[in-house]
């Protein structure tokens, strides 16, 4: 059976207005995140097929091959005009013994066009005052993937399109906001911040192995897994023990190792 997810919409400050117009969206706001696949409260993406329509949670059994607390895998559709907050997002044992939730945030970005982040300490501190003079600027080509651990200190840049994978979590700790005026979580960023850890880069991605998941850029998927078309205005489809076939090439993003430990 394949599946294909109604997104839904976030507008950011640091948004892209062509997201508006190319998805149809009616807001003063401009669009920077597209939920492509999320089970989040308020935020779920609907799944249809030829025959039916259902939740997230309806297929996350079939999908993982075991019951977890919700779809544990989110997928955005992320465009920037401006940069994102400097950030850090807590690891799955912060996450569930502060915020009571199942895991945490790591998340890689696969880059559908040239873009910047910034990423990584330069060297070990123990301020909060964290700014973009303390991070490593990395240029990343369209076809590059940037993988990045809970714990590593980031943010997007501006004319950054990308997909983002990663676990479904959607806690994020800012630590500097470029004076939009919203709020910080410096308690808790400070915490969770792992100097020594950094970034993977993985250069014109093909493959990419990972604890979480694994994703293949392809033309053909057989099995069970996500599938996200790499394109102006992407599509995502969840694919159960079924074949997806293509001319152009997509992401196959399957589960990872984690998902079958006790959690």
């Amino acid at each position: 059976m394949i599946y294909r997810s109604k997104p839904v919409f976030s507008s950011r400050p640091w948004g892209d207005s062509d997201l508006n117009t190319i998805y149809g969206v009616d807001s003063e706001e401009p669009i920077g995140e597209v939920w492509l696949l999320s089970d989040t409260a308020n935020m779920k993406t609907s799944l249809e097929s030829s025959s039916s329509r259902l939740n997230p949670e309806d297929v996350t059994e079939e999908l993982c091959g075991r019951a977890l607390p919700r779809l544990p895998l989110m997928v955005k559709y992320i465009s920037a005009k401006e940069w994102l907050s400097v950030q850090v997002h807590p690891d799955d044992e912060f996450a569930r013994r502060i915020e009571g939730e199942p895991w945490g945030k790591s998340e890689c970005w696969y880059f559908l066009t040239n873009g910047q982040v910034l990423a990584g300490l330069k060297k070990k501190t123990e301020t909060i005052d964290i700014r973009e003079k303390d991070l490593n600027h990395i240029s990343l080509n369209k076809g590059d993937l940037l993988a990045l651990p809970a714990g590593v200190v980031h943010a997007i840049g501006p004319s950054s399109k990308l997909i983002e994978i990663q676990q479904n979590s959607d806690t994020t700790y800012r630590l500097f906001d470029w004076n939009r005026g919203r709020d910080l979580h410096l308690d808790k960023a400070i915490k969770v911040i792992k100097p020594s850890v950094n970034p993977e880069y993985c250069k014109n991605m093909k493959s990419f192995q990972w604890k979480y998941f694994s994703i293949e850029k392809t033309v053909t998927f057989s099995g069970t897994g996500i599938c996200v078309t790499i394109e102006e205005r992407p599509n995502l489809y969840v694919v159960i023990n079924d074949n997806v076939e293509s001319q152009m090439p997509f992401l196959a993003i399957t589960l990872g190792p984690f998902w079958s430990e006790d959690l």
